[in-house]
């Protein structure tokens, strides 16, 4: 192979390679590593009396964290519990909240944060409360998920 050859073959797969580097990746921009940051970060703005009863119910799992828990919530997902993980937006309402048209029955996020911030707060029993808390870590990074408060036929960002 003579230098002119090589070089142009050096070209090519250079341009190749830098064509195949600008092209898109696949998005996991927020999934489980969103989730885990989103718990750091507020287990780092926790008073002290609400971390420790966090740690202390956390404690009933050994060796869990909140940011290891935060993504149980989309692991234990059931038919159920699906709605919990959104909310949607009627594309006439401006991006208002009305919960009686998004969240019917309290089927969404919104209400899930309500419902498990109340049993998170009663008197219910650890293994209950420890539910709570790791529902509650979840939903609040899922409500900020610009896609899982949308509109309807968003399909949260899983159409093509």
């Amino acid at each position: 192979m003579n230098t002119t050859t090589r070089l142009t073959c050096h070209l090519l797969v250079a341009s190749v390679l830098a064509g195949l580097a600008s092209l898109p990746l696949h998005a996991v921009a927020w999934g489980a590593d969103g989730h885990r940051l989103i718990a750091d970060v507020a287990e780092g703005l926790l008073s002290v009396p609400a971390k420790n009863e966090v740690l202390r119910l956390l404690a009933l799992e050994p060796g869990a964290t909140l940011a290891s828990v935060s993504t149980w919530a989309d692991e234990a997902r059931t038919p159920v519990t699906a709605p919990w993980h959104y909310v949607n937006l009627p594309r006439d309402a401006n991006c208002r909240y009305d919960p009686d048209r998004s969240c019917v029955q309290g089927a969404c996020v919104v209400s899930a944060i309500d419902h498990q911030a109340a049993v998170l707060a009663s008197d219910a029993p650890d293994e209950a409360r420890l539910k709570a808390l790791k529902y509650l870590v979840h939903f609040v990074g899922d409500v900020h998920q610009p896609l899982h408060a949308g509109f309807a036929d968003d399909r949260g960002g899983n159409s093509k």
